[in-house]
């Protein structure tokens, strides 16, 4: 038995604890404290308790908080009354340390990134990392080539979490312009090549695939028309200053609200009405 420190019903307490085999961190490899602890708890507080177990049991809820550590409460904690009015609940839980990830930096392939915000998820053993930094110059043309090869598998390693390179493979990224030669990116990356891809959300098709193939149209229009502007300038067809006004007009821009609203424009309204 051992006695820990956990701050619960709005102050510190200390508690006697069973310790339990550990367990292993998907994230790091390393071993996290587990416990079982016993609760006595007044009938006018046992409400205010569940309240708590039940957010420090949620993945996205809030912790109990230790004076050495967070902890997370285990699926399954029990509780009973028993004796006479006023009762008293005995609560049976198990706690599993909370294990503090902050990288100090994702090396990929040799680039190396520093994060502004990072977050790390393991669902059923698959590693998610989110992290957004800002890159700039000869950075950003590497992680731009690392990123126009989909679905291409790197080595990545998580400097602070473990230097243990682990294959993980782009997701979903974004980016924008943060200031002169700077772009902020947020960026996915997904472990597990050795497990079967899952199918896509239903959300994740909607539009396709008739959005994959107006992009795929809208690109190649796009390169066409710089094709042609050259084309015409070399040949003397259009001047210097009428290129200009051309790459002007098609470089993108807000939409206008009527610009907006012909998005907006249907052939059928009658299937929007359910």
């Amino acid at each position: 038995m051992t006695t820990l420190n956990l701050t619960l019903l709005g102050a510190l307490r200390e508690i006697t604890a069973a310790e339990l085999p550990s367990a292993t961190s998907p994230h790091s490899g390393r071993p996290l404290r587990r416990y079982a602890l016993r609760l006595h708890v007044p009938d006018e507080r046992h409400q205010e308790l569940d309240a708590e177990l039940r957010a420090a049991a949620a993945a996205d809820g809030d912790p109990l908080r230790g004076t050495d550590a967070a902890w997370r409460v285990a699926e399954g904690w029990t509780a009973a009354s028993q004796g006479r009015r006023p009762e008293i609940y005995v609560y049976r839980i198990e706690i599993q340390e909370i294990e503090v990830l902050h990288p100090t930096a994702l090396e990929i392939e040799g680039l190396r990134l520093v994060p502004a915000k990072y977050r790390e998820r393991a669902d059923e053993d698959v590693l998610t990392v989110t992290a957004v930094a800002d890159v700039t110059g000869a950075d950003d043309q590497r992680l731009e080539r690392l990123l126009s090869t989909p679905g291409a598998w790197y080595e990545v390693t998580r400097r602070g979490i473990s230097d243990t390179p682990v294959r993980m493979r782009f997701g979903r990224c974004v980016w924008q312009r943060t200031g002169e030669g700077t772009r902020r990116h947020h960026l996915e990356l997904v472990a597990g090549e050795d497990r079967p891809s899952a199918a896509p959300p239903e959300t994740a098709l909607a539009g396709q695939p008739r959005l994959d193939r107006a992009v795929e149209r809208l690109m190649a229009h796009t390169d066409a028309l710089a094709r042609l502007l050259k084309e015409l300038h070399t040949q003397g067809v259009l001047s210097d200053s009428a290129v200009r006004a051309v790459e002007a007009a098609a470089a993108p821009r807000p939409l206008t609200p009527g610009e907006r609203r012909e998005l907006s424009r249907t052939e059928r309204l009658d299937d929007y009405w359910r």
